[in-house]
């Protein structure tokens, strides 16, 4: 068991700007299950909640931390295609802090550098929607696209970037 090491290879301030990125490296990895891809979003006031739930009532709602009220709230959904995906995440980074992750998909293999086999175990793709970390602990102006991949090897989220023309812009940070 493990968890990733997360490479941020782009920060801007538009949204459609980070899935772009995205949807570019989707097309690199080969697919494990493309269907399985979560969104999560944070409500700590209850204006946000209403507005959240109010657009997306099929989301799961969970308290967490040490809230009053019953806030702050988690909201999951699960979405089936990166057109939902794309026009979910819109939607809730108008509203809060949020995040898309992909799972279950494999970074290729890359013989020049030492990877004879796909990578499937750490590898992840995500949006952090108003948020600098995967984690979203801060606002910010800025929307992060990472790269999830095995701890320690900057070389396959470097490949990564280069195949869709941008670069690693920051230090990485522990994944899940």
């Amino acid at each position: 068991m493990g968890n990733t090491q997360a490479w941020p290879l782009m920060r801007t301030t538009d949204v459609s700007e980070a899935f772009d990125l995205a949807e570019r490296l989707l097309a690199v990895a080969s697919w494990y299950d493309p269907t399985w891809c979560n969104l999560e979003a944070w409500a700590r006031s209850s204006d946000v909640l209403e507005r959240l739930a109010d657009g997306f009532p099929e989301a799961r709602a969970q308290p967490y931390g040490e809230g009053v009220g019953g806030l702050p709230v988690s909201l999951s959904l699960r979405v089936a295609s990166v057109v939902e995906a794309r026009e979910t995440l819109t939607a809730w980074a108008d509203i809060t802090r949020c995040y898309v992750l992909w799972h279950n998909l494999k970074w290729p293999a890359l013989p020049e550098l030492g990877w004879e086999h796909e990578e499937y175990k750490y590898a992840e793709l995500q949006i952090a929607c108003n948020s600098g970390d995967i984690h979203c602990s801060e606002w910010t102006a800025e929307h992060t696209v990472f790269v999830h991949a095995r701890p320690g090897d900057e070389a396959r989220p470097a490949w990564l970037a280069a195949q869709v023309g941008a670069g690693i812009v920051g230090p990485p940070e522990p994944g899940w």
